[in-house]
């Protein structure tokens, strides 16, 4: 690279059209728009080895600071096993996987509903 640049954080979510309104208005609040990398799969965080080996590609190339995995009620990816349990379970591998790449990152596991966004 012929310049060196960071990110301030890496958001990790669903392609789904529905939540991205959403999404993005979080990500606004948090002061994020123009200094984050996305990586948006079906289901977020389901797909653990597509979605782990995009986030070591940022995590080795921008460095972010934070990483925000946002799952989301309602997702088809996750066809009939769509509880909120099975969202948290892929979230936090995904997470410690993460975490174990780089023990100083932050990572925040989301869920988005119709309603709003919570922590999980």
């Amino acid at each position: 690279m012929s310049v060196e640049h960071k990110a301030q954080a890496l958001a990790i979510h669903c392609i789904d059209f529905r939540f991205q309104d959403q999404l993005e208005e979080d990500l606004k609040r948090k002061g994020l728009i123009g200094q984050f990398d996305r990586i948006a799969w079906p289901g977020a965080s389901k797909d653990f080895t597509v979605v782990g080996n995009a986030a070591k590609l940022s995590i080795l190339l921008h460095n972010p600071n934070q990483i925000l995995i946002y799952e989301h009620e309602d997702c088809g990816a996750y066809g009939s096993n769509n509880s909120l349990s099975s969202h948290r379970k892929n979230a936090y591998k995904l997470k410690d996987f993460l975490i174990k790449e780089n023990p100083l990152l932050k990572v925040y596991t989301l869920f988005v509903t119709f309603e709003g966004i919570k922590e999980i």
